[in-house]
């Protein structure tokens, strides 16, 4: 036993003494990622051959690789790996594991003993920006055998990939050159690698790549060749051809050999993700001999969808709403059915609406837009109704089919608007409301003023309300096949259980949930599943930050200062300087085509309104510029719309309101009840003009009105000049009165009628860009880590509070936040309640 040990020590110093000779090919190694570049792949092989390409990971992924080679070959890296990768939330960072189980060849001639040994590779990547990446990974081997044991090693990365057809990277691997217990080194080694997509897609993808092998006292390159290729329903071809320095002949010149690789990768794509199965073949001189070859595999599943390969079985999907959107929220869910639009494998889409879809008509004439684009994609859109009111049923009348809870109802027999007025109820308190305003449409200091509505007021609102009525009866009659007249006399008898809705004609059937599935099965007319819409991403085709739209948010009332969020309410504010920033950073920024200004905002400040205006006159001198006004872009919100390239509005988008006012509450008599006394000492008569501890003077609102009259004149010139009209035909269809998209089209305020779909489409060919262009957010939203992690915009910690108390709250919540020194260009929004 004793001499057994002896030559077995001794076998290994002889094997230890004659490695340190022999070159990398020979050495420890893990299983080598074939068919893949070094400077364009993204998935879990970057752990072996560049760990910052783990940065561009889309998903997770799981792996499993195998190389089988012949039992005469003579290099080490035949065995299997297990990998697993990732990228973090919210951060921007990556990380991957794998563990790989070396099995070398059984006849190596000497050369290296068969040896079985591990590799654990740890490596963590970060997106320093949108196309370039670091990435560090460390390495260890794990045998019974002090030969193989014990390395570990240290490999970094870098990755740029400034255009779409070139990327770039660095790598140096094993850069503390590690030692065994027997003395073995692994060599420095360094690749510099191209991947170059001719039509700046994923393709067709080139890789021209060198390793540079650092050794002591003998030096050399190895080049190598990959190719990948996107094979339409299948997935994706790879392969690869490399040179490696095998030796020195009799003369000593070094000796070549060569190695290339092919596979087929094919690619299954599902709602949630997808999986690899890929096979090929390894072959070459450099595996020991002229005729060698060995088999390579792949198993993956991951997180995203791959944009080749087979995709699932068709099926339906499920978009259940229960909480009214946002206005973030509602194009949120605009941009989900443009792309379910775009699923080939997606037959039919049920929309489950348990609450208002939408909280303004012109919203509903979005989602209305995106289900007719569904249609014309060849989709089948079937609506299903509990408890609903007007807004679901002038959604759902352009669907293909609407079912409703046999023990549900239709709440809704006509459209209604209410006004609240609180001048007694501040007069009750000791409060005075102090206003001067121009225009008698501009109603908006009515509700602090007055107790009712002024003749003009209610004559402007009760047109509002038939131009919505005219709409939405045009709109339901047409998609329920209904005429205007009769239609109305339907509405009119509601509201309405299941069976009278269905009687009126207004749906088309009863379905519990659990009916769904049956439902739309009928609808495509083929057995189909119904699955809940939590579509995986698909991996980008193109490399780094594509030129891109910019979609700018106008969100709320707009103050001077930074955008915030009223406590308890959760209304935002739009800030001057943050939408001013905001412009300038996307009129400076190359990858930036265009803009899409999505204006939601009744006004606010006159000041504020002024600054945005001015960042997007800059702004489309230089890029196109598209408005599309949503619930609501009026008086201010119409002002910063005035200069943009092309303004869009939906036909019952509630825009115009050109006009000024400015005033302030006195609450000195409300002191004077509590018994609090106000002394006020001054320089000037008019030092306290402004505080509201007492009244304006008869002087003052003379000047006030001066004032408010210069404001109005700046406001007229603004608009002139963006609209190319006269100050006079701007006064004409101004003086503070609020119009709808449609009345607002025939009166040269706005260019076209249409939604943020057409805004968007407008946008990208007026800045040759293509269809599938993509669209980035700003302001990015107000949230919390918690709000992230959940994927939720705009989470606040805030208390409900209940409805009728909200909207009072709301109210009055405008004339809290301004100053009483401070112009105000705003409009005064009561919702159409369906």
């Amino acid at each position: 036993m004793k001499k057994t040990r002896i030559a077995t020590i001794a076998a290994l110093l002889t094997v230890a003494t004659a490695a340190a000779a022999q070159e990398p090919i020979q050495r420890p190694t893990r299983l080598p990622a074939l068919g893949r570049s070094v400077a364009g792949t993204d998935d879990s092989t970057a752990l072996v051959q560049n760990p910052a390409n783990l940065a561009f990971l889309p998903g997770v992924e799981m792996r499993y690789s195998g190389i089988y080679l012949d039992e005469s070959n003579q290099v080490p890296w035949q065995g299997n790996a297990i990998g697993l990768a990732f990228p973090f939330p919210v951060i921007p960072l990556a990380a991957g594991i794998r563990l790989d189980f070396v099995d070398p060849p059984n006849d190596m001639q000497g050369k290296l003993l068969p040896f079985n040994y591990q590799w654990l590779t740890w490596g963590l990547a970060v997106r320093t920006s949108d196309v370039t990446g670091f990435g560090l990974s460390v390495q260890r081997t794990y045998s019974d055998q002090p030969y193989v044991d014990g390395l570990s090693s240290f490999t970094l990365g870098y990755t740029v990939r400034p255009f779409d057809q070139l990327g770039l990277s660095l790598v140096a691997h094993d850069i503390n050159a590690p030692t065994s217990a027997l003395g073995i080194t692994l060599d420095r080694s360094y690749d510099i690698a191209l991947a170059v997509r001719p039509f700046g897609t994923r393709a067709l993808e080139l890789g021209l790549e060198s390793k540079y092998v650092d050794r002591p006292h003998d030096t050399y390159w190895i080049p190598r060749a990959v190719l990948g290729i996107d094979v339409g329903p299948l997935g994706r071809l790879r392969g690869d051809f490399a040179m490696s320095h095998v030796g020195d002949d009799t003369e000593g010149q070094k000796r070549m050999a060569w190695t290339a690789s092919a596979a087929l990768a094919l690619q299954f794509s599902g709602a949630t993700g997808s999986a690899e199965l890929a096979g090929g073949s390894v072959t070459g001189n450099g595996l020991g001999e002229d005729n060698s070859y060995g088999v390579q595999t792949d198993v993956a599943f991951r997180s995203w969808r791959e944009p080749t390969g087979v995709e699932a079985p068709r099926y339906a999907l499920r978009i259940r709403i229960e909480d009214t959107p946002s206005a973030r929220g509602h194009v949120a869910l605009l941009r989900r059915l443009w792309g379910i639009a775009e699923e080939p494998a997606v037959d039919a889409v049920v929309l489950e609406l348990r609450t208002a879809p939408a909280g303004s008509m012109a919203h509903i004439q979005e989602l209305r837009d995106a289900v007719h684009h569904l249609r014309q994609n060849g989709k089948r859109v079937l609506c299903s109704l509990e408890d609903n009111g007007g807004s679901a049923l002038y959604l759902c009348s352009a669907a293909n089919r609407i079912v409703m809870n046999p023990a549900g109802g239709l709440r809704f027999a006509g459209l209604k608007t209410q006004h609240m007025y609180f001048a007694s109820l501040l007069g009750k308190l000791g409060i005075r409301a102090d206003f001067v305003r121009i225009g008698a449409h501009k109603s908006a200091p009515e509700r602090l003023t007055r107790t009712s509505a002024t003749d003009v007021a209610r004559a402007d609102s009760i047109d509002l309300l038939q131009q919505h009525e005219r709409q939405f009866v045009e709109g339901v009659g047409t998609g329920r096949n209904i005429g205007y007249a009769d239609l109305r006399k339907r509405i009119a008898s509601g509201p309405f259980i299941a069976s009278e809705a269905k009687t009126a004609g207004l749906i088309d059937g009863y379905a519990f949930d659990d009916e769904l599935n049956d439902q739309v099965s009928q609808l495509v007319g083929r057995d189909t599943i119904l699955i809940d819409d939590n579509r995986a991403t698909r991996a980008p085709e193109r490399f780094g930050k594509e030129k891109h739209v910019a979609l700018v948010y106008v969100d709320g009332d707009m103050i001077d200062g930074r955008s915030e969020t009223i406590p308890l309410l959760g209304e935002k504010l739009a800030g001057s300087y943050t939408l001013a920033e905001t412009l300038k950073q996307v009129r400076e920024d190359p990858n930036v085509g265009s803009i899409v200004l999505r204006i939601e905002s009744p006004g606010g400040s006159a000041m504020a309104a002024d600054v945005i205006w001015r960042e997007v006159q800059l702004t489309a001198k230089v890029k196109p510029v598209v408005v599309s006004m949503g619930a609501i872009a009026a008086s201010g919100g119409y002002y910063v719309a005035s200069p943009a390239t092309h303004v869009f509005a939906n036909p019952l988008t509630i825009t115009g309101s050109i006009g000024i006012f400015y005033g302030k509450a006195d609450v000195a008599g409300l002191l004077k009840k509590i018994g609090v006394n106000v002394e006020t000492y001054k320089t000037a008569p008019k030092a306290d003009a402004e505080s509201i501890f007492r009244p304006f003077t008869a002087e003052e609102r003379k000047e006030l009105q001066v004032k408010v009259g210069q404001f109005y004149d700046v406001f007229l010139s603004r608009v002139a000049q963006g609209r190319k009209l006269t100050k006079a035909q701007v006064d004409k269809v101004g003086q503070g009165r609020v119009w709808t998209g449609e009345q607002a089209q025939a009166r040269s305020l706005v260019d076209e009628l249409g939604g943020l779909r057409q805004a968007l489409d407008y946008a990208k060919k007026a800045a040759g860009m293509p269809r599938y262009a993509p669209i980035e957010e700003l302001p990015p939203p107000n949230t919390t880590i918690i709000g992230k992690l959940l994927g939720i915009e705009g989470v606040h910690a805030s208390t409900p509070l209940p409805p009728s108390v909200r909207e009072i709250a709301l109210a009055l919540a405008p004339f809290m936040i301004y100053p009483g020194d401070k112009a105000m260009a705003r409009c005064e929004l009561t919702p159409v309640i369906k």
